[in-house]
């Protein structure tokens, strides 16, 4: 197939949203699809990454002051998608939702190019800043819906986002899928953690309990610090290494001072993508937080990135998270926001290696099995097929 791709994430930037956009291309590619990429030009090296991924990149230049990014970036890619659509017509469009970005329906009006409309999350939950006030919200979901009624199929990583966007637009269930996130197992894979800690220079005996990711209000670390302050009890020596930084980084640093917890608290700041498997083999226990600041869970990349690396995980009980952990046996859930209940499951991991390591090898295990980009792009590729099967029946 050839697969023209749309987004309007920076993919210079090792953020969630980018590394998804990059895996998915990559993956298709690998499996023999021609695949183009529209996106911003990054300020750093985004030409690099897609040559090393072996798509083809078609970046549009934007102004990067005031709120003239936006524009740039609508004018500019309408203009670039329409040369495409005219000189070598896709197959399908693969459209990575970016709120309020309209380029492609502009683009699309006078072809019979089929959408699949990938939506991670609702506008009117992810905005912040002056995108909240209520004409802009008004706005970024009038562009969700148009876009919805366009799409041929639509995706998400998560059903309740799904849900959501049929209660602003109704959607054909049939037309929607749930394809979760995945992880490239070459990438991430287990390695010898007393090597990897040493070569990172954490000297210190341990335990070592690991979040790496951003800082974000709805991950819950300042739970996480709290149990903190319950596992010292236990293991005087504990480590916690917070490997990311993010909008709640200052009240951490706060949070963790109050609690006197800064022997015991490693803030490492902002990694390189490849340092990345190496921070979780260093780690005895990995954990990925979810609070309830939004009405669905997503589908953290992390989570995946943990059990390829063989690490056993706690979870916050619930959709998306405790449940996978449970049902694949490779770590324990928490109660939502419950420092205590989250220490008693680190307690039950860190006392107990035989029971890490069994987690840490069914998780790999599961992983490899059936949770890669790969198996991810096979799902996203027989979606875009039933896309071009549906538009050519409708014509």
């Amino acid at each position: 197939m050839r697969i023209l791709t749309y987004c309007d994430e920076d993919i210079g930037v090792a953020a969630g949203g980018s590394r998804q956009v990059l895996e998915f291309a990559k993956a298709l590619a690998l499996r023999g699809h021609e695949v183009t990429l529209v996106a911003p030009q990054s300020e750093r090296e985004g030409a690099a990454l897609t040559a090393s991924i072996q798509v083809q990149a078609a970046f549009v230049p934007v102004a990067r002051w005031g709120g003239l990014r936006p524009l740039s970036f609508f004018w500019g890619s309408m203009r670039l998608l329409k040369q495409l659509l005219r000189a070598r017509p896709p197959e399908v469009l693969l459209w990575f939702d970016s709120p309020g970005q309209m380029a492609p329906l502009w683009a699309l009006r006078n072809s019979t190019c089929p959408v699949v409309y990938f939506v991670n999350g609702l506008p009117l939950e992810e905005v912040q800043g002056p995108w909240l006030h209520p004409p802009l919200r008004e706005w970024l979901t009038h562009g969700l819906r148009l876009a919805s009624r366009k799409a041929n199929a639509l995706v998400s990583v998560c059903p309740e986002v799904l849900v959501g966007l049929r209660n602003l637009e109704p959607v054909d269930a049939t037309r929607c899928s749930v394809i979760r996130n995945g992880v490239d197992p070459d990438h991430f894979f287990p390695q010898p953690q007393e090597k990897i800690r040493a070569e990172l220079g954490l000297t210190t005996q341990g335990p070592y309990i690991a979040f790496v990711g951003g800082f974000f209000p709805w991950h819950g670390l300042d739970t996480l610090v709290e149990a903190i302050a319950f596992v010292v009890k236990s293991f005087p020596t504990v480590q916690c290494l917070l490997v990311g930084d993010g909008q709640t980084k200052k009240n951490l640093e706060e949070q963790v001072q109050q609690l006197q917890l800064s022997p015991h608290v490693l803030f490492t700041g902002r990694v390189d993508f490849d340092m990345v498997p190496k921070w979780i083999a260093a780690s005895d226990v990995c954990v990925v937080l979810h609070r309830q600041t939004r009405s669905y869970p997503g589908d953290s990349m992390k989570l995946w990135e943990y059990l390829a690396c063989g690490r056993p995980v706690v979870a916050t009980a619930g959709p998306g998270y405790g449940d996978t952990v449970e049902e694949l046996r490779c770590g324990l859930s928490a109660k939502a926001d419950d420092p205590a209940d989250l220490a008693r499951q680190l307690l039950c991991l860190l006392v107990d290696q035989d029971l890490r390591r069994s987690m840490g090898k069914r998780g790999r295990m599961a992983v490899a099995r059936s949770h890669t980009w790969t198996a991810r792009a096979g799902q996203l590729e027989q979606v875009c097929r039933q896309a071009i099967v549906g538009m050519k029946s409708a014509a």
